[in-house]
């Protein structure tokens, strides 16, 4: 190969690699950086030629550099970089390249991008963090008042009637979370397939309504079903009711007065599939943050309701696998409004 063909090679090379990479001289003069580590460390003008100091403005990545320079030993480190108003989590790696007489030839520095990863820890985290709590909390009720049982509460009708009562509604909500967490973990695992069928949807809101008529009445809250008898959608049935069953059962919890009432209507180019009730609302500060796992607006109401924090999550990937889009509408004492957004094309599919 020609040593211009061989120069050109390595360049397409150079620039191809995705993390970020910098050559630099015994005398700390930049010899090559890539696109990606002018990217990370948002470089307007060329490095090439340039004291690192002039550059590079980052104390710690800086510091790496001389530590490496003057050791003459490899050097790693996670450094945090400004940028954009936030901050990304950098794996920054020096190797000093020896001469054979141990003389430095020069330094390579690599910058590996690992903020998603950084996330991805936090949420673990948290998820762990939630889950441990969540199961800690019936189980703590459920050995408590089995304790009381069998410490002579048995004997006293009133009370061990009592005791049981909440013994089992503790296993019941231990039995949701458990349902709600494998049914999250199949979806984002990709274990889920969507069969889609024509579905005559005033149907199948009936069936849902059916589901929740006692709890409705015992609130006094009314379930209106405003959906023509010929509306189809091309839909997967048993996810549909887990969808509606979700949001329904959600805005029940949250409604004191009045009631839930399912709608079907044309919006755009899209048809729209909504629940709207007229509960106490969610602020706007927290709409964007609905569909997070275990996220609840009112934690300490919402651990009172029997919530598992995971409904809204499951919610949102089922209507995603659907190829639908979903949106919140709310104001704080003024109900809310979910919409399931059908594109035209996806509604009526199979015909």
């Amino acid at each position: 190969m020609a040593e211009p063909e061989h120069l050109k090679y390595f360049e397409a090379i150079f620039k191809s690699i995705t993390e970020g990479v910098l050559i630099v001289d015994p005398k700390g003069y930049i010899v090559l950086a890539n696109q990606k580590f002018k990217d990370i460390l948002k470089m307007d003008e060329t490095p090439e030629g340039k004291q690192i100091i002039e550059v590079i403005r980052n104390i710690d990545l800086l510091n790496l550099l001389r530590s490496a320079m003057l050791k003459k030993e490899e050097s790693s480190e996670e450094i945090v970089i400004k940028k954009s108003g936030r901050e990304l989590f950098i794996f920054a790696k020096v190797m000093p390249v020896l001469t054979s007489e141990g003389k430095l030839s020069s330094l390579i520095v690599l910058l590996h991008d690992i903020t998603r990863l950084k996330q991805l820890e936090s949420i673990r985290r948290d998820f762990v963090a939630n889950v441990s709590h969540e199961l800690k909390t019936p189980i703590t009720a459920i050995k408590g008042y089995a304790e009381a049982l069998l410490g002579g509460a048995i004997n006293e009708r009133d009370n061990a009637l009592k005791f049981v009562q909440i013994i089992k509604s503790q296993a019941e909500r231990l039995s949701a979370l458990v349902e709600d967490l494998l049914t999250i973990s199949r979806i984002e695992f990709g274990d889920i397939t969507v069969e889609k069928e024509d579905i005559l949807l005033n149907e199948l809101v009936d069936t849902v309504f059916q589901i929740f008529h006692d709890k409705a009445e015992k609130k006094g809250l009314f379930l209106k079903n405003e959906i023509s008898g010929d509306v189809t959608v091309y839909a997967d049935r048993d996810k549909l009711i887990q969808i509606l069953t979700n949001l329904v059962d959600n805005s029940i919890k949250f409604t004191e007065n009045g009631g839930v009432t399912l709608k079907f209507y044309q919006e755009n180019s899209s048809s729209v599939l909504s629940v709207e009730d007229t509960g106490i609302g969610i602020p706007s500060a927290h709409l964007h943050r609905l569909g997070e796992r275990f996220y609840r607006v009112d934690k300490a109401r919402s651990r009172q309701l029997g919530g598992t924090g995971l409904g809204l999550a499951i919610v949102k990937h089922l209507v995603r696998a659907h190829e639908w889009d979903l949106k919140i509408e709310s104001e704080h004492g003024k109900g809310t409004k979910v919409k399931i957004i059908i594109p035209e094309k996806l509604r009526d599919i199979s015909q």
